[in-house]
């Protein structure tokens, strides 16, 4: 802050304010299609995650990307049943499609037919009733823990997450952030019936009450034996309380890893689990490694793999066991072999009957339409090829795709299908799996790093697909690209903990970072000898500097043209408060960043994709601000102040070369946004 203009330009810039006063607005250039009234199939999700079925076969699915609640009818038309699609609380005692909710997550339904569910966001448990009305049940809105042995609603909860009801009408919650579980009875009133608000694992063989969870998500009771089984998330268990209130462990040896399939479920890694139901005896465990959901049959101890056979989408009408899965989730019983189930990643809600899985619901994508008529699925890149076109990589899609400069959208690359084929031939008749990033050069070649295969693929001019580089080097979690002045390819890999400078041999040579080793040995050093925390991000500025999002170090690095390596932002801290400046104003060596993923440069200027503080920060002359982003989660529109828009999970950002505009992808809100 060398002159006192520069502070008025950045304090401006730090309001969303361009130079002249005028507010920067954020707006939706592709995504955000939502498809209310169509058959469920033509309709999309964001990010789906509960799922419950009435007495009359109407499926509701809560989706906390789009802060929604959608009803599926019985004859298959989709249509919004609570929110708004802006996140906020408003609206009980009114309509719920007029109210607003915040990051729904567990739905289900009382002994009445009125749809109960956890309005996370809001801290809230809120209930919709068969003519459609809203309101709070549990939960004063205010995040915290206290109300026990009072009102339910005088009661303040912090991210209720599961819910389930027992077969006296009694409300169960888990209650993620402090690390218990609370009950409301039929009267209203509520109490702690599991965990002593202890993060962590203890308790094993006593009483639930004295028992330590760790961020329990999913409720299921077993109404034959009376147990509550609960998703002890943070310990990668599943824990039963007994009619006794004795709390013991089911399934999970604390591993986030799979493995154990036909041996005891205790000694099983189960992954990172979300929901359980109890079907006949068997226990069901959603996303229990690999996405797969996995059974236990109580009566054995003994797991399996129920659905699911490899993290990946490979299309409908497979047997179960060869159906690709991708982050399953909510879970409901139709009949004794019949099940639909949240295929969360994947952004569908499939079903199983028959002996087949096929898609309920999603999978609609809009090709030929305007972008903003069309359905992105976790997307994660995004990049400009000189003429303005604008290229999207969707992970769990298995797709890249294109927005024209007439604003339509297309696929250029993939099929949707998860796989490794097609070299040789058309790039949209390929597999690819988990694309990371696309990236053009100069002369209209497209470079995709595909994460899932641990290769980066090409596209040439004529649309043909070959494999680039299958250096055996690479680390398996390929990230961001970039070229330099001279054209040569290089890539984030967080994997081995190297950025990679790759030839047109296909060879990979690292320029940042120590193959293989993560960590944090300082600045000032050359960079092949300093050691990085999973880096993704990198970027070129115009006298060949290069920038590293340093991710696991909360720091972004810069590497000059002689090879040394410093910190250009961040202290190595990350920022832990919404309403923290995180350092802005001030110099950004001081700052802190959390979890900073995609870099854009232009000008003097560099622009930071900082996921964890959902912010796009931006660094001019050594000083950090906040460019886009309010520090809170939970879209709330268009049209806003840049400043004034929330994000829920920026990961990359682009310069458009055609206008200077800024442009960022948002996975969760599977919008790419505009800030202009």
């Amino acid at each position: 802050m060398r002159l006192r203009a520069t502070i008025v330009l950045v304090s401006l810039l730090s309001l969303g304010l361009a130079p002249d006063g005028i507010a920067q607005k954020v707006t939706t250039v592709a995504g955000g299609f939502v498809g209310d009234g169509r058959a469920a199939t033509q309709a999309s999700f964001q990010a789906p995650i509960g799922i419950v079925q009435d007495r009359k076969g109407n499926t509701y699915v809560s989706d906390l990307g789009e802060q929604r609640i959608r009803k599926i009818s019985a004859t298959g038309t989709i249509s919004t049943f609570a929110g708004t699609g802006f996140a906020g609380f408003s609206g009980d005692g009114g309509a719920a499609h007029l109210a607003k909710i915040n990051t729904p997550r567990a739905v289900t339904i009382d002994a009445g037919g009125d749809i109960v569910f956890a309005d996370s966001g809001n801290n809230r448990v809120r209930k919709i009733t068969t003519k459609g009305v809203i309101s709070t049940i549990a939960g004063n809105g205010t995040a915290g823990y206290s109300g026990d042995g009072g009102p339910a609603t005088s009661a303040s909860l912090n991210v209720p997450w599961g819910l389930t009801y027992d077969s006296a009408g009694n409300l169960y919650i888990s209650d993620l952030l402090n690390n218990v579980i609370r009950k409301v009875d039929t009267a209203g009133m509520i109490s702690t019936v599991v965990g002593k608000g202890t993060q962590g694992f203890c308790g094993d063989g006593g009483l639930a009450t004295l028992a330590c969870l760790y961020s329990p998500k999913g409720l299921a009771f077993d109404t034959r034996g009376g147990s509550l089984y609960i998703v002890d998330g943070g310990n990668h268990r599943i824990r039963q309380v007994n009619s006794a209130g004795i709390i013991t462990t089911v399934a999970g040896n604390g591993s986030g890893l799979f493995g154990g399939d036909g041996g005891p479920a205790i000694q099983a890694a189960i992954g990172n689990p979300k929901f359980v139901t109890v079907n006949a005896g068997v226990l069901y465990i959603s996303n229990a490694g690999k996405g797969r959901i996995r059974d236990v049959v109580l009566n054995t101890g003994i797991i399996n793999t129920y659905i699911g056979s490899s993290g990946g989408y490979d299309g409908d009408n497979h047997a179960p066991l060869n159906t690709e899965t991708d982050g399953t989730a909510g879970m409901v019983w139709l009949s004794s072999s019949s099940m639909l189930f949240v295929d969360g990643m994947n952004a569908r809600v499939r079903r199983l009957s028959g002996g087949l899985v096929t898609t309920m619901a999603g999978g609609y994508i809009g090709d030929g339409n305007a972008a903003t008529s069309a359905a992105l699925v976790f997307p994660q890149s995004v990049a400009f090829d000189k003429s303005g076109n604008l290229y999207i990589a969707e992970w769990s899609g298995n797709r890249i795709r294109k927005v024209g400069t007439t604003a339509k959208i297309s696929t250029v690359a993939g099929t949707g299908i998860s796989g490794y084929s097609g070299d040789g031939g058309a790039a949209t008749s390929a597999q690819l799996s988990f694309p990371q990033a696309a990236i053009a050069d100069s002369a209209g070649n497209l470079f995709i790093s595909d994460q899932g295969n641990n290769v980066i693929r090409k596209v040439d001019t004529f649309g043909n697909i070959s494999t680039y580089s299958a250096d055996p080097k690479f680390g398996g979690a390929l990230g961001f690209m970039a070229f330099d002045s001279s054209g040569n390819l290089y890539v984030g890999d967080g994997g081995a903990c190297v950025v990679w400078k790759v030839d047109a041999t296909g060879t990979a040579t690292a320029v940042a970072g120590v193959p293989s080793q993560c960590g944090y040995n300082g600045d000032n050093i050359q960079a092949t000898t300093a050691l990085l925390n999973i880096p993704y991000g990198i970027a070129f500025d115009s006298a060949g500097n290069l920038y590293i999002s340093d991710y696991g170090n909360n720091r972004v690095r810069e590497v000059s043209s002689s090879g040394n390596i410093t910190t250009f932002a961040g202290d190595g801290t990350a920022c832990a408060s919404s309403t923290a400046s995180c350092g802005d104003g001030g110099s950004a060596t001081a700052a802190q960043l959390n979890l900073p993923v995609g870099l854009a440069v232009s000008g003097s200027t560099v622009y930071i994709a900082d996921e964890g503080d959902v912010r796009i920060r931006k660094v001019t002359a050594g000083v950090i601000t906040t460019y886009a982003g309010t520090g809170n989660s939970g879209y709330n529109g268009n049209g806003l102040a840049a400043t004034s828009t929330n994000l829920d999970d920026p990961i990359d950002i682009a310069i458009n070369p055609t206008n200077s505009a800024l442009y960022l992808v948002d996975d969760i809100q599977a919008r790419v946004r505009k800030v202009h």
